[in-house]
């Protein structure tokens, strides 16, 4: 079954566009590019909503932080779905400290965005269950108005998921996707969570600084709270500045504590939520090869982060404001040094272990990582196209970029998109000693299968251990000269 279905669904329409093939990917990294965009918005927002003070309003920080941070900018514009998952994980947590502190009835409009997040990953469910979870923990379901708007919520969005199951099962008669076998089924628990704490172990020692920073400052504002601190003013069509009137919307924010530590608790239980997730799938394919600071299940909750660092920001600010009310230079110059020096920590950008690379992969000085690699792939498939006609079978080792930007057919020699290769064992032992040569989802293949049961036209890429020459020239196929494509030696009629 689709991994993440809503991408795809996004995706499919961008091939009824009047669009060259190689021109396809170009919707899609627009499509990331808006999401960013519109991301930038919410977390605006969200900062001046719910991390200010009256008296301490920047938003910058989080913004420039956002924008900035490369590795969401990296897995979105080379085609993750990261940078939706990004929005939608602002959304949720926008829309969830609305109803807890802005006494706001959101609750249709929460389990809608949960429902999407869920359809574009499942392990957004954890994600979703955490939201919830605080609401419910916080009394945002309090009075029988906000109860059941709550429960058409929740019944719209399980029965979303429900007919997203139902089609999975009758399509793919399972309920589980392909990459979820690849990454768990069979594969030694072991190995996996060692592989997943010392990745995640690897981003903690990158962003030690800001993360330490941001700790602190929690625990600050847990002990050190000022007696009658400010709750956050919120700012946005439809709430107004001052505390709403009426006797239900006053009773319901008297029952909430204020201050920064408790609005902070939904932010960093995501972004813990996320390090659990990152650890029990053992990390991600892409830090074998391309070494980010972030993987993919950890990039979209970092506006997170730069949002409570904002909020820490915020009420410095206010502590300034407060004592020193003729200085608004010296406000400006303390916001201004913490986002420039969380900028550094965040980008690696000084006392980093590849700071100069950093900083040419910010500024664009070098091409991304594995842009050059995917043009070879590219210019593989070029020459394939001259010598096979579209709706042959390709068995490949890459097949993201073989399916999408070609006409063939196309068979994950690492089980993608092959079911039993996805529920077999590992091809190769996996022993804990062993554990940093693992690589999630790309531990299984079994060639001799693939060639039997699809007899493919061509191979693209060979994947796995070995020669793969004996194999090839055995199964009939020949080698074109001067790449990786393997052809037979009498394409099927």
């Amino acid at each position: 079954g689709f991994t993440q279905p809503l991408w795809v669904a996004l995706m499919v329409p961008v091939n009824a566009l009047p669009l060259a093939l190689r021109l396809r990917g170009l919707p899609v990294q627009l499509l990331s590019l808006a999401a960013l965009l519109w991301n930038l918005v919410l977390v605006r927002r969200l900062t001046r909503r719910h991390f200010s003070t009256a008296r301490a309003r920047h938003w910058l920080p989080a913004a420039v932080l956002t924008a900035f941070y490369y590795p969401l900018n990296y897995c979105a514009l080379m085609g993750l779905e990261s940078g939706l998952q990004a929005l939608l994980t602002t959304a949720l947590v926008l829309l969830a400290l609305d109803v807890v502190w802005g006494g706001e009835d959101r609750h249709r409009e929460l389990w809608l965005v949960g429902a999407a997040a869920c359809l574009l990953r499942m392990d957004m469910l954890l994600i979703v269950a955490v939201v919830q979870i605080y609401i419910l923990a916080k009394g945002g379901v309090r009075g029988p108005r906000r109860r059941a708007s709550w429960l058409q919520g929740a019944a719209l969005c399980g029965a979303a998921l429900a007919a997203y199951g139902a089609w999975r099962w009758v399509s793919f008669h399972d309920l589980l996707p392909n990459a979820w076998y690849l990454r768990f089924y069979r594969i030694p628990p072991a190995v996996r969570l060692m592989r997943g704490a010392v990745t995640l172990g690897a981003w903690i020692s990158d962003h030690l600084l800001l993360l330490a920073a941001v700790a602190a400052g929690y625990v600050a504002a847990v002990f050190l709270r000022p007696r009658g601190a400010e709750p956050s003013l919120p700012d946005a069509p439809g709430l107004p500045a001052q505390e709403p009137s009426g006797a239900p919307a006053a009773a319901a924010r008297s029952a909430l504590p204020t201050g920064l530590a408790a609005r902070m608790e939904l932010p960093a239980g995501l972004i813990l939520v996320a390090c659990l997730v990152s650890v029990f799938a053992g990390g991600d394919a892409i830090e074998a090869d391309l070494l980010p600071r972030a993987n993919r299940f950890l990039v979209f909750v970092m506006p997170l982060l730069f949002i409570l660092w904002n909020g820490l920001i915020n009420q410095a600010a206010d502590r300034i404001a407060r004592r020193r009310p003729g200085d608004a230079l010296l406000r400006r110059f303390v916001v201004t040094l913490a986002t420039v020096l969380a900028l550094v920590v965040a980008d690696g950008l000084w006392l980093a272990a590849d700071d100069a690379g950093n900083w040419m992969a910010l500024l664009g000085g070098d091409p991304p990582a594995g842009v050059r690699s995917h043009a070879e792939i590219y210019a593989s498939l070029r020459s394939l196209q001259g010598r096979l006609q579209a709706g042959r079978v390709v068995a490949t080792g890459a097949p993201g970029i073989t399916a999408y930007f070609t006409g063939f057919r196309v068979v994950d020699m690492l089980g993608g998109n092959e079911r039993r290769i996805a529920r077999s064992a590992p091809a190769v032992p996996l022993r804990p000693g062993d554990f940093a040569d693992y690589v999630p989802g790309r531990a299984k293949w079994d060639h001799g299968y693939v060639l039997a049961r699809y007899r493919p036209d061509a191979v693209l890429g060979w994947r796995g251990a070995g020669d793969p020459a004996p194999w090839l020239a055995a199964a009939g196929y020949r080698r074109v000269a001067g790449g990786e494509i393997w052809l037979r030696g009498a394409p099927a009629p």
